[in-house]
């Protein structure tokens, strides 16, 4: 019980100070400025902060970068609540209740004996929920944030659609159908149909990384490091042979990339 009330005490200090922060008369000119508006490209960046420290796997970092998403959290339920819209309490109120009802196999008499069995049953109890606001009509997919990056929203509503039951029978027949965009796309004859057909092998890139359970917004910024530490040693290494990387020969530039790789890894 002591560590409950330290929480809640750590947790009412925080919102005090957001509360200061915003008051009338004494606060912070810039935080009285601020609207859901303004404060939405600085959700967007701390989350992606936070999400490379996570691939770091630096506590500190961690730490530092939870803490600013929080921050976020905390200042737009402030903004709501000066605005007589919303408070914290209505945040925190309302993510309990979703998380009880939404695990009725811990918090109530439901079995859920693996991960995908729990995927299901979630799923059911959305559609139970869109049903009982009037809203049974809607898509799964209507609730998958079209802010998100594209590769991550491929991979989302692809995962929400064979949670459905609308998947391939098997990971050769998704990857099949990469080969065969990427086959459509090698024939396009048009500029038009290279950008349909380019989108369409991403697309199925991100389906068969969801049936493999792999994070293809991860996988690809792996991707991306890994190139970019490459690339940084190949220019080292044409900077130290004196030239200029444009002036390199195709099997030179290749030479040095090989090398680049066994060493930048």
């Amino acid at each position: 019980m002591a560590n409950a009330d330290r929480d809640r005490s750590l947790f009412d200090g925080l919102l005090a100070t957001m509360r200061r922060l915003r008051a009338p008369e004494e606060g912070c000119p810039w935080d009285l400025e601020q609207t859901h508006g303004s404060l939405r490209n600085s959700l967007l960046e701390e989350a992606y902060e936070a999400l490379e420290a996570i691939d770091a796997n630096e506590p500190e970092q961690m730490v530092e970068e939870l803490g600013d998403v929080l921050l976020q959290v905390v200042f737009h339920a402030q903004i709501g609540a000066d605005a007589g819209r919303f408070t914290i309490d209505d945040v925190v109120q309302r993510l309990t209740d979703k998380l009880v009802s939404r695990h009725p196999h811990v918090f109530g008499d439901e079995v859920a004996g693996s991960a995908g069995e729990v995927l299901g049953q979630w799923e059911r109890i959305k559609a139970q929920e869109r049903a009982a606001r009037g809203h049974g009509e809607r898509s799964m997919l209507d609730g998958v944030p079209k802010s998100m990056p594209a590769l991550a929203y491929a991979q989302a509503v692809a995962a929400r659609a064979g949670r459905a039951g609308f998947d391939f029978e098997s990971d050769a027949a998704a990857l099949a159908k990469l080969s065969e965009e990427i086959a459509e796309l090698r024939d396009a004859e048009s500029a038009a149909l290279r950008e349909a057909e380019m989108g369409d092998v991403l697309f199925m890139a991100a389906v068969n990384a969801a049936r493999m359970g792999i994070d293809a917004e991860a996988a690809l910024r792996g991707s991306n490091d890994r190139f970019a530490r490459r690339f940084r040693h190949l220019e080292g290494a044409v900077r130290q042979g004196g030239t200029a990387l444009v002036e390199l020969g195709t099997d030179a530039k290749r030479m040095l990339w090989e090398e680049a790789k066994r060493a930048a890894s």
